[in-house]
C-alpha cells in the first residue's frame, strides 16, 4: 500500500493519482526557480525571490539544504550554490580555520541554530505565498564539488569523508553514512511542522558513475531512515526519488511520485517525456524538476525553449515542472529583468490554460490524435468525450552544455491538419497561440465517432488546442 502524506500536507490527489492536492484543492506545481542555494547562501534575499514568484502565480521551489556546495564560478559568475564565505549549512563552524571557501571548518557534532532559523523562516515565507518547497537532501558529488562539501574530510574537524567522491552515494564508508543519516533526520525533524514541504532523497545519484546497485542500496537505506524518523513525528510528507538507469523506485510504495530531469534520456537520467511515455502506468505524479540551466548553458534566446518544454510536459500529463533558472542571484534575488519576467508570464499562461479545464478528470492521451499532415511533436491530456487539451510544436532536440538537452525551434508557416478520433458529440474547438494566449480561430464541430480532420490555422512554431463538449 502506498505510503500517504498526512491530511493538510501536500499530497497525491485522491481523485487522480497523476496530480497533487493541497489544502483541499488539486494543484499543478509550475516554476522557474533559483539554483537550489536560497537557504545556504546567507546573502540571498529569499523574500524578494518569493515575491517575484508569487507575482506570477508561481508556486514551487527546490533547495539543496547543505550537503552540496559548488565551487565559485563553476556555472555562472554569481550563483546561489557558490556562497563562498556567505555559506551557512546545518553544521556549526568550529574554531579551526581551513575550509576551502573561507572561514573555519565545520564541527559535525554541533548544529548551527542560525541555519535552522533561516530554514524555518524560508518555509514560513514560502507558505505565506502558497509556494511548495522540495527539499532535496543529497546530490551526486561532482569531483569538482566534493572538497566543498562539509562532509569532506578536509572540511570538518572530525575528518569524516575520507573517500572518493563516488563513494558518497554508497554505504561503503560507514562513518560518512552515519553523518549523512544524522543530517537527514535533523532536517526532517526541523521541518516536520510545515505542510508545504516535499522530501526528495538524491539528485542525480549515479551521474558521476557511482555503480547503480550501490546507489540503489544507499537510497533504500535513506528511505527507511526517513520513514522511521517521520513515524516518531506528527506529520507525514511525500517522499520522492529521481529515476535513473539502474536506480528505479517507480513501483516502490514508499515513494509517492516520480522525479525526472531534462527532456529525454541522457547521461543515465530519464527525461520527463520519456517518463510520461513509459512510467505513466504506475499511476503516480511525474515531475520534471530540472532543465538545462538558463542562462548558463545557452548562447541563444531561450524564451521559446522555456515555453515549449514546459507546455509539452504539463499538457502531456506532468504534475510538476521546474525550470532551472540562474537569473536569481544575490545581487538580484528577484531575477528582475525583461527576459525573466517574460519566462514567468509564459508559465503563468500555461497554468491558466491547463486550469481552464477540469484537469483533475483528465489523463495522458496518446490515442485521440491519429496523425498529423506535417511533422510535429504532439502531447495531450483528455477526459474522452468531454474535454481535450492538445499541445504541438516544431522543434528538434539539441545537446546543451554537459548533459542537458534542449529544443532548437524550427520556425515556419504551419497549417497542420490533424486526424482525430473524438467520441460522438458536438464540440467547440479553440486554437490558441501559446506565446500570446491569443485565440487564432474558434470553430464548432460535430463528431460521428469516426476519424475526422481538424484543420489548424496558420502558426509559426507551436499551437495549443482546446476541445470542449457542448453540453
Amino acid at each position: 500500500m502506498l505510503r500517504n502524506a498526512s491530511e493538510g500536507v501536500i499530497r497525491v490527489s485522491g481523485k487522480n493519482p497523476h496530480y497533487f492536492e493541497y489544502k483541499g484543492k488539486e494543484i499543478l506545481l509550475i516554476t522557474s526557480a533559483e539554483h537550489y542555494g536560497a537557504v545556504i547562501s546567507n546573502n540571498f534575499d529569499y523574500v524578494r525571490y518569493f515575491d517575484m514568484l508569487a507575482e506570477y502565480g508561481i508556486n514551487y521551489t527546490r533547495i539543496f539544504p547543505g550537503a552540496l556546495v559548488e565551487p565559485d564560478g563553476f556555472w555562472l559568475v554569481e550563483d546561489t550554490m557558490t556562497p563562498g564565505e556567505n555559506l551557512i549549512v546545518p553544521w556549526a563552524r568550529s574554531d579551526i580555520p581551513g575550509y576551502i571557501d573561507g572561514g573555519n571548518k565545520f564541527d559535525l557534532d554541533k548544529w548551527d541554530p542560525n541555519y535552522f532559523s533561516r530554514l524555518h523562516d524560508f518555509l514560513i515565507q514560502a507558505d505565506k505565498r502558497g509556494i511548495i518547497v522540495e527539499i532535496c537532501f543529497f546530490s551526486c558529488q561532482n569531483i569538482a564539488y566534493w572538497k566543498h562539501c562539509p562532509l569532506h574530510k578536509d572540511a570538518n574537524i572530525q575528518g569524516i569523508g575520507d573517500c572518493d567522491n563516488t563513494v558518497f552515494q554508497t554505504l561503503d564508508n560507514k562513518a560518512l553514512v552515519r553523518e549523512q543519516l544524522k543530517y537527514m533526520e535533523k532536517l526532517i525533524t526541523e521541518t516536520n511542522e510545515f505542510d508545504n514541504v516535499i522530501y526528495e532523497f538524491v539528485d542525480e545519484p549515479t551521474l558521476m558513475l557511482t555503480p547503480a546497485h550501490k546507489a540503489y542500496h544507499w537510497i533504500d537505506k535513506l528511505i527507511d531512515t526517513a520513514i522511521e524518523a517521520e513515524n516518531r513525528l506528527p506529520k507525514k510528507h511525500m517522499l520522492a526519488q529521481q529515476l535513473e538507469i539502474g536506480v528505479d523506485f517507480c513501483s516502490d510504495d514508499r515513494i509517492a511520485f516520480i522525479v525526472t530531469q531534462y527532456l529525454h534520456l541522457n547521461a543515465r537520467q530519464v527525461g520527463g517525456l520519456d517518463a510520461l511515455n513509459s512510467c505513466y502506468c504506475y499511476n503516480k505524479p511525474i515531475e520534471q524538476n530540472e532543465t538545462s540551466y538558463i542562462p548558463s548553458w545557452y548562447d541563444r534566446d531561450h524564451l521559446e525553449i522555456s515555453r515549449i518544454e514546459a507546455w509539452e510536459f504539463m499538457v502531456g500529463g506532468g504534475a510538476s515542472y521546474n525550470q532551472l533558472n540562474g537569473y536569481y542571484i544575490p545581487s538580484n534575488p528577484a531575477g528582475d529583468n525583461e527576459i525573466n519576467r517574460k519566462i514567468l508570464a509564459g508559465l503563468r499562461d500555461l497554468r491558466v490554460f491547463v486550469e481552464s479545464f477540469n484537469f483533475i478528470k483528465m489523463t495522458r492521451d496518446t490515442e485521440t490524435v491519429r496523425k498529423a499532415s506535417i511533422g510535429a511533436k504532439i502531447n495531450m491530456i483528455s477526459e474522452k468525450g468531454k474535454q481535450y487539451a492538445i499541445y504541438m510544436h516544431h522543434c528538434h532536440t539539441n545537446q546543451g552544455r554537459f548533459h542537458g538537452t534542449f529544443y532548437e525551434p524550427e520556425y515556419g508557416e504551419y497549417e497542420t491538419a490533424l486526424t482525430v478520433l473524438l467520441e460522438k458529440g458536438d464540440y467547440t474547438v479553440n486554437f490558441i497561440e501559446p506565446e500570446t494566449m491569443k485565440t487564432l480561430k474558434e470553430i464548432a464541430i460535430t463528431s460521428s465517432g469516426e476519424e475526422m480532420e481538424l484543420r489548424c490555422p496558420r502558426y509559426k512554431l507551436d499551437l495549443a488546442i482546446k476541445i470542449m463538449l457542448i453540453s
